[in-house]
């Protein structure tokens, strides 16, 4: 169970609502002092556990009007945002691993986690490609060698697996899941209800 002002945050690296959202969640927590606990998924296996299926699987009618929805939130949010990313889906190990990778290193896990996002849903670049990855980092200011080369640390790649072992274990069924204790927030389009959760605390 969370601590009342940590903020537990399973999505998936390559989850267009999570890109949505992730600014204004490390915003929420900058301004009510909550400690963000970032979890990275393999979001395939928590749909499967789930009894459901990712989004790149709806059919064509669904996915028409999920990509309508995607870009009135980035003009509403003024986010960039392609909405048919070339690098979509793809594996989501190695950006998993990164992530965790950036935390074993003490870095920045919000910043690396952005620029993840980032690569795929403004930058176009592959999540499931080394080179890339190292690349969108890079466009964020981040120094790249040492997080790529840590992420393929044997212990690293466990934690990366355990995340998404100990996320469907716990129920979580999509991207993104904000949890504070035994309170969910599914979707970016509830983090107001989140940081009002977070203000009544």
């Amino acid at each position: 169970m969370s601590a009342p002002n940590v903020i537990d945050y399973y999505f998936a690296p390559m989850s267009g609502y999570a890109y949505l959202g992730h600014a204004r969640l490390l915003d929420i927590a900058a301004d009510t002092g909550a400690v963000i606990r970032y979890h990275p998924l393999d979001m395939a296996a928590v749909f499967a556990a789930a009894g459901s299926f990712p989004p790149a699987k709806y059919p064509e009618i669904r996915q028409t009007h999920r990509k309508a929805d995607m870009k009135r939130w980035a003009v509403k949010l003024e986010l960039p945002i392609n909405t048919t990313p070339a690098f979509w889906p793809v594996p989501m190990d190695l950006a998993c691993r990164v992530i965790v990778a950036s935390q074993a290193l003490g870095g920045d896990q919000g910043e690396v986690v952005g620029a993840i996002l980032k690569a795929v849903w403004v930058h176009d670049l592959n999540i499931s490609d080394q080179g890339d990855v190292g690349k969108t980092l890079e466009l964020d200011g981040i120094v790249a060698d040492e997080i790529l080369n840590v992420a393929g640390d044997s212990a690293v790649a466990s934690q990366a697996k355990a995340e998404t072992a100990e996320a469907i274990e716990k129920g979580i069924f999509g991207s993104p899941t904000y949890v504070i204790g035994d309170d969910w927030f599914f979707g970016q389009d509830r983090l107001a209800f989140l940081r009002g959760h977070l203000k009544n605390l």
